[in-house]
């Protein structure tokens, strides 16, 4: 069997601890073709990042995981929040040239639907807000970013998503979250959607994180990304006290309906 790298070994473990829940560590040195001291580092990189746990010689899912909900669901929720989130998104942060990086939540694809109609171009790997574009915005260049597509999001992710990812630097990236964390920040369910919002940010000038007011009060398994890697967050009232604390100590703009 070919030598993976260490990002496809860790895109394989997360693909499969979707899929079966728990995972033994001699079974994965199987798969994966490596030592058991190789996928020990691995899985302790992963759980640094939140995104699995170890349990006696195996591995698991993060504790309280949350089932997440289709596209098509979450998008017929909060819609006056989401769409004024995105026009305070559009209104402070797209700019003519700019190149934006937009993941798959839906309250970034209601940004999709107000960009303007030209002298902008975008990078996303969600087919949904791809999709929206073509049908609301065709003369907006967009480069659809590949990958394994997920049945729940429509979003791309695995090796192939994070290699196109970092070929394409953007002006500004804007994510979505599941849930806030009062200790770490914001949240989400899925590893291998974190895995590519954090490619994504990682490739950005800029990175906002678009976040309705009901979402500070759920939370999801693991962090999604820290907060000193954010520029701003929007959304569409004031965020509560204890999280404008912790954005104000990494420095992060809040902008508020």
């Amino acid at each position: 069997m070919k030598s993976l790298s260490p990002a496809a070994r860790h895109q394989r473990i997360l693909h499969w601890l979707q899929e079966e829940e728990e995972l033994r560590v001699r079974d994965l040195t199987e798969r994966l073709g490596v030592t058991s001291m190789t996928v020990w580092r691995d899985v302790k990189l992963l759980e640094e990042q939140g995104l699995l746990r170890r349990d006696h010689g195996g591995i698991r899912r993060p504790a309280a995981a949350l089932r997440e909900l289709d596209f098509e669901s979450k998008d017929q929720t909060g819609l006056a929040a989401k769409r004024k989130i995105a026009e305070l998104a559009l209104g402070a942060f797209v700019r003519e040239g700019d190149v934006i990086a937009m993941e798959g939540g839906t309250t970034v694809a209601a940004l999709a639907e107000l960009l303007p109609k030209q002298r902008v171009s975008v990078i996303t790997n969600s087919l949904p807000i791809g999709l929206r574009l073509r049908q609301s915005h065709p003369e907006i260049p967009v480069r659809m970013i590949g990958g394994w597509v997920s049945p729940v999001s429509g979003n791309c992710t695995g090796p192939d998503a994070l290699r196109e990812i970092r070929r394409h630097p953007a002006t500004v990236c804007f994510l979505s979250a599941t849930g806030w964390d009062a200790a770490r920040g914001p949240t989400d369910p899925n590893p291998l959607e974190i895995e590519v919002k954090r490619a994504l940010a990682a490739m950005a000038d800029r990175v906002v994180l678009l976040m309705d007011s009901r979402k500070f009060s759920v939370e999801a398994a693991s962090l999604m990304i820290h907060p000193r890697r954010l520029h701003a967050l929007v959304s569409e009232r004031e965020v509560p006290e204890a999280v404008g604390r912790m954005l104000g100590e990494y420095g992060v703009e809040v902008v508020a309906g």
